[in-house]
C-alpha cells in the first residue's frame, strides 16, 4: 500500500500517518466525496445537483474546540449587581422622599393659610373702620425724632365729671359733681342724660349739608393713613412711660404711665379749617381718651377736643393757672364705646363746633387764640394699660 494518500475533501498529499490534512483539516478516515454521474444518454443535459444527505463535517480548529460550539457568556460580577441594586434603592428613597416632602410643604402652606385667615376673621372688631383692625404689638421702638413740647393738663376728677339735671324744657345743664342719692335719682339722671343727648335727624341733615358746603368751597391740605412713617411722626419711647409707632396702617399710642401729649401738623399755622381723625381707645377703657389740637402755639397754648366713652369737653389752655372749659357733657348717643369714633372740629373766625361721628356736639365763640397749628392727641389717666389708635387724620383750609 502506498505510504502517500489524497485527501478526499481537497485533494491535498497526506502520509499514511497522518489522521487529518495537513491543508484543510479532513479526516483522513472519511469516504471522499462521490461526484454525481448522469445517466446514459443524457449527456450534455444539465442536471440539478442534488444535496448529500449528510453534511460534510466541519473542520475542527486548534485546540480540539469544535468550531459549531459557540462561546459561553458569561454573567455580570456581583460587586456590580451589588451597586446597581444599592443604587436602585437610593433612587427609589430620594424619589420618595420628595413626594413625602412635598405633601408636606403643601399641608403647611394650607394650614398658614388657614391660620391667616382666623386671624384676619377673628382680631378685626365688629365695626370698626378706617383701618383699626389690628391685634396690637408691644414691642419698643427707637425714636426717629426729638418729641413736640407737651403742656401738662390736669387729669379730670370724678368731681369733674358732670352729670346732667331734669329740666323743664329737657335742655338740661352741666351742674358738676356724681350725684350721691338714692337708685331712683341715678335713674332720672340717666334718662335726662339720654334725652339731652339726642339730637333731631333735620338738625344732624342740617350739620352734613353745611359741612359738604363747606369742603367744597375749601381746599384739603393733609391727609395721612398712616400706611407708613412719610409725615415724620414721633415713633419710639418717651420717658418710659409713652411709645409711639406707625404699624399696620395705624398710628398707636401705649401708655406706661399718667400723662398726656400731642403730635402736630406741623407745616404751618392753620386760622379757618375743617379737621377730622378716626380714633379707638384700643385698651383702658374710660381711663385713655383721644382728641384734636388746634390753633396751638408753642409755649402760648391751644384749644383740646377730647373725647371718652362716657364724656366729653372742648377746652382752652393758657401760658399760666388752670385750662378754661368751653363745652362738656355725655356723649350718649353719639358715642361708640369700644368702637372707633371720628372727631371733627370746624373753625370759622371765633366761631368753633365739635362733631362726634357726624353729630354736633356744642358750638361756641371763643377768640383766645385764632390761628396755629393742628394735631392730634391722647391722654391716660392711669399708671399702664391704655393705648390709643389713629386713622385718616385730614385736614382742610376753608376760605378766610
Amino acid at each position: 500500500m502506498s505510504d502517500i494518500r489524497l485527501c478526499p475533501s481537497c485533494g491535498t498529499q497526506v502520509s499514511a500517518s497522518e489522521r487529518f490534512c495537513g491543508n484543510c483539516g479532513m479526516r483522513m478516515d472519511q469516504p471522499a466525496p462521490v461526484a454525481p454521474t448522469m445517466p446514459a444518454g443524457q449527456q450534455g443535459v444539465p442536471t440539478q445537483v442534488l444535496p448529500s444527505a449528510s453534511p460534510p463535517p466541519q473542520p475542527m480548529p486548534s485546540f480540539g474546540v469544535p468550531p459549531a460550539t459557540p462561546l459561553p457568556r458569561r454573567g455580570m460580577p456581583m460587586w456590580a449587581i451589588i451597586l446597581l441594586a444599592v443604587g436602585g434603592l437610593c433612587a427609589v428613597g430620594c424619589v420618595a422622599s420628595v413626594g413625602i416632602l412635598t405633601l408636606m410643604g403643601q399641608r403647611a402652606s394650607g394650614v398658614f393659610a388657614t391660620i391667616q385667615v382666623g386671624l384676619a376673621t377673628t382680631s378685626t372688631p365688629s365695626g370698626l373702620g378706617g383701618g383699626i383692625v389690628p391685634i396690637p404689638t408691644r414691642a419698643g421702638a427707637t425714636p426717629t425724632k426729638a418729641p413736640a413740647a407737651t403742656e401738662e393738663i390736669p387729669a379730670p376728677t370724678e368731681a369733674d365729671i358732670p352729670t346732667v339735671e331734669p329740666t323743664s324744657g329737657g335742655g338740661g345743664g352741666i351742674v358738676g359733681g356724681v350725684s350721691a342719692g338714692g337708685a331712683a335719682e341715678v335713674a332720672t339722671a340717666a334718662a335726662a342724660t339720654a334725652q339731652v343727648a339726642i339730637i333731631a335727624t333735620a338738625e344732624v341733615d342740617q350739620a352734613n349739608a353745611d359741612l359738604a358746603a363747606l369742603l367744597a368751597s375749601g381746599k384739603q391740605i393733609f391727609r395721612d393713613e398712616f400706611v407708613d412713617n412719610r409725615n415724620s411722626w414721633f415713633t419710639g419711647s418717651f420717658n418710659d412711660i409713652e411709645t409711639d409707632k406707625i404699624e399696620d396702617g395705624v398710628f398707636k399710642v401705649i401708655w406706661a404711665g399718667e400723662s398726656t401729649s400731642y403730635e402736630l401738623y406741623e407745616v404751618r399755622d392753620m386760622t379757618n379749617f375743617v379737621v377730622e381723625v378716626d380714633c379707638l381707645v384700643r385698651q383702658g377703657g374710660t381711663d385713655g381718651s383721644c382728641g384734636l389740637v388746634f390753633d396751638q402755639k408753642k409755649g402760648v397754648g391751644y384749644y383740646k377736643f377730647e373725647i371718652f366713652d362716657n364724656y366729653y369737653r372742648l377746652f382752652v389752655t393758657h401760658p399760666t393757672g388752670d385750662p378754661t372749659t368751653l363745652a362738656e357733657g355725655d356723649p350718649a348717643g353719639s358715642v361708640r364705646p369700644g368702637d372707633v369714633n371720628r372727631l371733627r372740629v370746624i373753625r370759622q373766625g371765633d366761631q368753633i363746633r365739635i362733631f362726634l361721628n357726624g353729630t354736633p356736639l356744642k358750638t361756641v365763640s371763643d377768640s383766645t387764640y385764632m390761628q396755629g397749628k393742628i394735631g392730634i392727641s391722647t391722654d391716660s389717666y392711669k399708671k399702664g394699660g391704655v393705648e390709643i389708635w389713629f386713622d385718616n387724620f385730614v385736614i382742610w383750609e376753608l376760605p378766610t
